[in-house]
């Protein structure tokens, strides 16, 4: 086991070293891959903000800066229209108000409401739709699924893992939310 392992090993360098192009070559784009991820210099992170929803935008990368309560909302398009939302990563789905719905051009018939889901606000009635795109800054996502609650249990849209999950990645890096595309 150990020579197979010295001998992979050993083919690897002796190939680096026969052809270094190659290596320089990876290397160069990994260098490449690192800054296009770059999300915002530091300068522009301390000017923000920390009671309003800054939003940063760089490439297919969108920062949002936290509210003074800790979380993330800003306004996010809905097949094409501003909706005010909060970013939960606890919630399945990306999710409206029936109402929100309507706005959005999504029509729902009273049989649709067939599935229950437990909200912070009690249990409530659900119809599944899907949402042509989700945009917030320059990530934009197709094809969502969003949960539509009847009435109006729902004060607020949330925008759950049927969205964050199409990402390349997300994540919270201080009082920060990145999403990268």
């Amino acid at each position: 086991m150990s020579k197979g392992l010295f001998a992979v090993v050993g083919a690897v360098a002796i190939l680096g070293y026969a052809f270094p192009s190659v290596f320089q070559r990876y290397q160069a784009e990994m260098a490449a891959e690192a800054g296009r991820e770059e999300i915002v210099s530091p300068a522009t992170v301390t000017q923000a903000a920390t009671t309003a929803p800054t939003v940063n935008y760089s490439g297919r990368v969108t920062q949002l800066a936290a509210q003074s309560d800790g979380h993330f909302r800003t306004d996010a398009k809905l097949n094409g229209r501003a909706i005010p939302v909060l970013v939960d990563t606890g919630a399945t789905y990306v999710s409206i108000s029936e109402d929100i719905a309507r706005r959005l051009g999504i029509a729902l018939k009273p049989a649709d409401f067939r599935f229950k889901a437990q909200t912070a606000n009690g249990e409530t009635s659900v119809a599944v739709a899907m949402l042509d795109r989700v945009q917030i800054g320059r990530v934009e996502v197709r094809d969502v699924e969003v949960l539509v609650s009847r009435g109006d249990v729902l004060p607020v849209t949330l925008l759950g893992m049927s969205f964050l999950k199409k990402l390349k990645r997300f994540g919270v890096e201080g009082d920060r939310l990145n999403l990268v595309q």
